[in-house]
């Protein structure tokens, strides 16, 4: 059920833009159940705009964006919905398997039922392994910079001195780096950057193993999957989810994965080829769509 404050804010998207929007749902914290008290509503929606938008020049908007207040509100077209959902883009498809919804649409909840676990293994497991090395190389990793420059990754940290390896070389060519020798890049070693390193690790070996799409919900995922990974690597993400639901997700916590925790290898595409989604059945939600949203 959506909050008088989503409710308002979806009737001022179709106002201002003079569109239909037929689903709205969580796309963020609210929807991995990692909220606090004090989190932001993260809104996706799905739209559609007059017949005769889609046949005049200019007419087309491929998508939205809204901020008001605490509540971010990104939307798509319904027609550019659906060509990614064919694409097995992965924010689309988090969209699908939201739990927490605003505002339902039959048609959506059919394609859902039809094409949910359809999407591309590949396209997936390299969204979530993406974002657990980015999140972990931009945040987490210690870094060592020369001439404001990025020259090496540090792979352990000691008292007096840490184990680098070059920024273009691999962990073969690691070094004994004295501390001082170099400048260090700035960490943002918080609870919730941890949380995003920990959920794109679990979410990309479980794509991997099951070609199926995670439980949004990080908690009840762990519960339920918790034996695939390793038990200290679970225990130390349980306890950030805590962390993270009692309004702690920028305490410093320092740094709590190792990068070999955090690496995930390239796949064979042969392996993990052979499935996607069914354009045709998309093809029979959006004319479903666009027939229903003026009615």
């Amino acid at each position: 059920m959506a909050s008088p404050s989503v409710d308002a804010a979806l009737e001022s998207i179709e106002t201002a833009h003079d569109v239909r929007i037929v689903a709205a749902r969580d796309v963020g914290s609210r929807a991995w159940n990692l909220a606090d008290a004090d989190s932001d509503r993260d809104v996706a929606v799905v739209y559609a705009q007059r017949p005769l938008e889609y046949a005049s020049l200019g007419g087309y908007e491929p998508s939205l964006e809204w901020t008001d207040g605490a509540l971010d509100c990104r939307g798509w077209n319904v027609r550019r919905f659906a060509e990614l959902v064919v694409d097995s883009n992965p924010t689309v498809f988090e969209f699908l398997h939201s739990p927490r919804r605003y505002r339902e649409f039959g048609p959506l909840a059919r394609l859902e039922a039809d094409v949910g676990d359809s999407f591309a293994p590949l396209a997936l497991y390299h969204h979530y392994r993406s974002l657990a090395r980015r999140q972990y190389r931009k945040y987490l990793q210690g870094r060592l910079l020369e001439d404001g420059e990025l020259a090496y990754l540090v792979l352990e940290e000691r008292d007096d001195e840490c184990l680098a390896r070059p920024v273009d070389g691999d962990r073969d060519d690691a070094e004994r780096v004295p501390v001082g020798a170099y400048e260090e890049g700035q960490t943002d070693r918080t609870v919730k950057r941890h949380l995003y390193v920990a959920r794109g690790v679990c979410y990309a070996q479980y794509v991997r193993e099951t070609h199926r799409f995670p439980t949004l919900d990080f908690p009840r995922f762990l519960e339920a999957e918790g034996d695939r990974f390793e038990p200290s690597f679970v225990d130390r993400t349980l306890d950030l989810v805590e962390r993270k639901r009692r309004g702690k997700g920028d305490a410093v916590v320092g740094r709590l994965f190792d990068p070999a925790e955090v690496h995930l290898s390239e796949l064979e595409p042969a392996d993990h080829a052979g499935r996607r989604v069914d354009r045709a059945r998309v093809d029979a939600f959006l004319r479903e769509t666009l027939e229903a949203a003026f009615d």
